[in-house]
């Protein structure tokens, strides 16, 4: 990764990050996060470095810096974008919810898929709790 330095706008929302900037600005004193005033812009512009960031936020950083595998066409990489960033708009127990929904929906389609149906699974269950 090449950037060292995050505005403030930059960070809002990333990885459970307040969405805010008067609650990232608390957040990052409370933390301690190494900052400098931006450059070249006028008021109390700020910048934090990347190294005093949460791990989980340098993690998702890197993601979006980094570039798209080859394979991947323009119009992927935006949508893996938009749902990265809508991922990381997300609480954790929102987060938790929708991966356990896909997971879920995923399960069924596999299941419909085999020819097999989730109440013919619960039946074949009751059966088998009953003998």
């Amino acid at each position: 990764m090449d950037k060292k330095w995050f505005a403030t706008k930059e960070l809002l929302g990333v990885a459970g990050l307040p969405t805010s900037r008067q609650g990232l600005n608390k957040k990052a004193k409370e933390n301690g996060w190494e900052k400098r005033r931006r450059k070249g812009v006028q008021g109390k512009g700020v910048e934090y470095a990347i190294w005093s960031l949460p791990d989980s936020v340098k993690h998702s950083l890197m993601m979006e810096e980094s570039p798209a595998p080859e394979y991947a066409t323009p119009a992927e990489t935006e949508l893996l974008t938009t749902w990265i960033q809508v991922y990381h708009q997300l609480t954790g127990s929102e987060r938790t919810q929708l991966i356990n929904h896909i997971l879920h929906e995923g399960a069924l389609a596999m299941l419909a898929r085999l020819g097999s149906s989730p109440q013919a699974s619960d039946a074949q269950r009751e059966d088998q709790n009953s003998r």
